[in-house]
């Protein structure tokens, strides 16, 4: 398929794309044989029966298997037979082909070669004549004033070709002329004219030379308007406009191409001598013209189907001023394009400055962007499809470029080649700046978010060591106080083995002198009164005893610690809380006990009845140290010991330090509260008691995540309550709320006698 060039060396091929249904394609069998062609009476439905019927004859002897019958139709007639689909061809003149081509999609197949004086013609124009005897006529400009008859105001060669000129010259004839009448035929123009009727007449081409050869006009009687010298013309007519072509043989969008193709073939191949050709007047049919000059002509004069055609309504030009679009319009056959005021201003350009040429378009597109846009547009083109959209650049006036977010929609022949494309395009160069400042941030992003997650790493990683500088300094508070627990009870048997070493060698001794001296009585009473056997029988009773009492310490210690620590119970289980708060006590039982400045800790039990509780027993433990520490810390720091009495001097107040552990059942809750009454905590602090990391210790002291961890224990893992009372000169209490029993948050929904049966 022949590529479209451009002025500008650019080149677009279409490929061979189809834009009909499928369904129509191949040989179209299914079709139907009747076959119907509309043809415009627009001499009477009676001429046009006797001018075309041969041609429907001619073809339903030609195209085998198909039944050809013409439809004469008026005006009207001929616009709802096209548009409901009653007919598969239609005869009309171009101007109703190009409404219809627009409108529904008519596709000329062939172009009728007319006889005029008995010269075959594609093209014709239209004549404006007046009297020579009435005025001289050498330009359009000498009509102004005066009187002017035309066919009617939809006949193209009777009128709308010479209205064409008269607007490109700026003549307004419904402004200028003195009068404007249709009279509805040629022979009535040339009539007036003749009469005095009318001082000017525009017919069409030939129209003069055919009633010169029947004897109704001297053609010396009149004088021709010249036509634009950039028309040449070789037609032995008077021609005062363009050349347009000739009425077409046109096929509707849904004919199978296979039939189309057809009956283009046997048109063109009709003889000039064919009955056929010769009742239509005409040497026969030549290929499809090109009906774009017709399309011109029409957007020029801004009437159907271009009645709007470069003018807006004041609603619309609002909503296109509001919308900062450029609008184009492209003929891809010709190049030419219009572009609207808003497309020029896009690039810093007046209208007057944008030749209406493609080549505006496509010239300043940015070279980095130009083989994309050809690539995306010669595919398009050679697709089935319609709407277009690419985004790419165009220079401005001051050398820079813009970024433009083209939009379009394509239309087809019946061959389904692209023949025009309209569309907008609109400025998006502040959307690509940012979409670029948001790339650079994005990379940023990227590069922190990298940053981050080592920074996090890192945290993760410092957080694990503080868990486990909590846990060692837990461990080393359990340490030191199994050492200090265990010291005395060890020390004390290390101690008495020494005596008992000597007790039982004294003993030994006894023993043996005793058996040796057995027949010597006296020996063996002074032998006894030397190794103070009295006191060895009383004394070492009292040994064993006190032995016996460390071993039990030791025992109880290292139960203590197996149930503080509960490592062979990893899983929750029923267990007894007071078990764990005395395990706890126990070992932390060196720093209640009276310190080496005399500092003492009372501990107020205030146990209740608890049933078992489903609970992690080591975690719970873990609370129990936490804050049983934290208690004795405070205490630690607020008391001296001469503020209670002792070691030396009397306090007026003697307030005792002392922690006092409450334990009470409510509801289907078991509430432990560990109260000291020391100075209390200020609300700043109090409301920060529970966040990671957060102390009030000196720095090497605490690492803040004590309080962190018990709270994540009782709440997360146990679904409980951990609340902190406390007001400065009040003491502070914490309260551990757990349920009975695990999932007691799906029992505490049940009913009224439910719940008090789960309890």
């Amino acid at each position: 398929m022949k590529a479209i060039q451009f002025s500008s060396a650019k080149s677009f091929n279409f490929g061979e794309a189809s834009h009909q249904n499928p369904e129509w394609d191949g040989e179209g069998s299914e079709f139907g044989t009747a076959l119907k062609i509309g043809v415009l009476a627009n001499r009477g439905l009676k001429i046009a029966e006797s001018m075309w019927q041969p041609t429907a004859d001619y073809l339903s002897a030609v195209v085998s298997d198909r039944q050809f019958t013409m439809v004469p139709l008026s005006f009207d007639d001929i616009h709802q037979a096209i548009a409901s689909q009653a007919v598969q061809f239609a005869i009309v003149n171009p101007g109703l082909y190009v409404e219809f081509e627009t409108q529904f999609g008519l596709n000329r197949i062939a172009t009728l070669k007319t006889l005029q004086l008995g010269k075959p013609a594609t093209e014709f124009g239209g004549a404006i004549f007046s009297r020579r005897d009435r005025l001289p006529m050498t330009q359009l400009s000498d009509l102004k004033g005066r009187s002017v008859a035309a066919v009617a105001e939809t006949s193209l060669g009777g009128w709308r070709m010479a209205w064409r000129e008269l607007v490109e010259a700026a003549i307004d004839p419904y402004r200028d002329f003195a009068a404007l009448e249709f009279l509805g035929s040629h022979d009535r123009v040339v009539a007036a004219v003749q009469s005095g009727q009318a001082e000017v007449g525009i017919v069409s081409t030939h129209v003069l030379e055919q009633l010169a050869a029947t004897g109704a006009l001297d053609l010396n009687t009149i004088q021709i308007l010249p036509p634009p010298a950039i028309v040449p013309s070789a037609l032995p007519f008077a021609l005062s406009t363009r050349l347009y072509p000739e009425w077409p043989f046109a096929v509707l969008p849904m004919v199978p191409r296979a039939i189309s193709e057809a009956v283009t073939i046997a048109l063109l191949q009709m003889p000039t001598d064919a009955p056929a050709a010769q009742a239509a007047g005409a040497a026969g049919w030549t290929i499809p013209l090109n009906y774009q000059s017709v399309h011109e002509c029409f957007q020029v004069l801004q009437v159907p189907p271009y009645r709007d055609f470069g003018r807006t309504t004041a609603s619309f030009a609002l909503a296109v001023k509001g919308s900062h679009d450029g609008l184009w319009d492209w003929m891809v056959e010709t190049g030419r394009t219009l572009f609207s005021d808003r497309w020029a201003a896009l690039l810093g350009y007046q209208p007057a400055d944008i030749p209406p040429h493609v080549d505006q378009w496509f010239d300043r597109l940015h070279p980095d962007d130009r083989d994309r846009f050809t690539q995306a547009l010669s595919q398009f083109f050679a697709s089935d499809r319609t709407q277009w959209e690419l985004e790419y650049r165009l220079r401005h006036r001051d050398g820079s470029y813009r970024w433009v977010l083209c939009r379009g929609t394509l239309q087809r022949n019946y061959q389904g080649r692209p023949y025009r494309m309209a569309g907008s395009h609109t400025d998006i160069t502040n959307r690509k700046q940012v979409e670029d400042q948001l790339r650079t941030s994005k990379v940023h992003l990227q590069e922190k978010a990298q940053t981050l997650q080592a920074t996090l790493q890192e945290l993760q990683s410092t957080q694990l060591q503080l868990i486990q500088a909590e846990k060692m300094s837990s461990l080393g508070q359990l340490v030191a106080g199994i050492a200090h627990e265990l010291n005395n009870p060890v020390s004390f048997i290390y101690g008495n083995m020494r005596y008992l070493e000597e007790y039982a060698a004294e003993l030994v001794k006894i023993i043996q002198l005793l058996k040796t001296h057995q027949e010597s009585p006296h020996l063996q009473e002074e032998i006894l009164d030397q190794l103070d056997l009295d006191f060895i029988q009383t004394d070492l009773p009292k040994l064993i005893t006190s032995m016996k009492t460390g071993t039990d310490r030791i025992r109880s210690l290292a139960l203590s610690l197996r149930n503080f620590s509960r490592v062979d119970e990893a899983e929750m289980k029923a267990v007894d809380l007071h078990e764990g708060l005395e395990s706890t006590l126990l070992i932390l039982q060196h720093r209640l006990l009276p310190s080496l400045k005399g500092l003492e800790i009372q501990i107020d039990r205030q146990y209740g009845d608890l049933p078992l509780v489903e609970c992690y027993p080591g975690q719970v433990n873990q609370v129990f140290m936490n804050l049983l520490s934290n208690a004795i810390d405070a205490l630690e720091s607020q008391f001296q010991p001469l503020a209670y009495g002792v070691a030396g001097g009397e306090s007026s107040t003697k307030l005792v330090p002392k922690i006092t552990i409450q334990t009470v059942v409510e509801d289907h809750e078991v509430v432990v509260k560990i109260t000291d009454n020391g100075t209390g905590i200020n609300p700043e602090v109090r409301s920060r008691i529970f966040d990671p990391f957060f102390t009030t210790k000196p720095i090497g002291q605490g690492t803040g995540l004590g309080l962190s961890i018990a709270y994540q224990i009782v709440v997360e893992q146990h679904h409980g309550r951990l609340s902190c009372q406390s007001a400065p000169g009040q003491g502070t209490g914490f309260e551990i709320r757990l349920p009975r029993r695990a999932g007691w948050a799906v029992t505490s929904q049940l009913s009224a006698p439910e719940l008090a049966e789960a309890v």
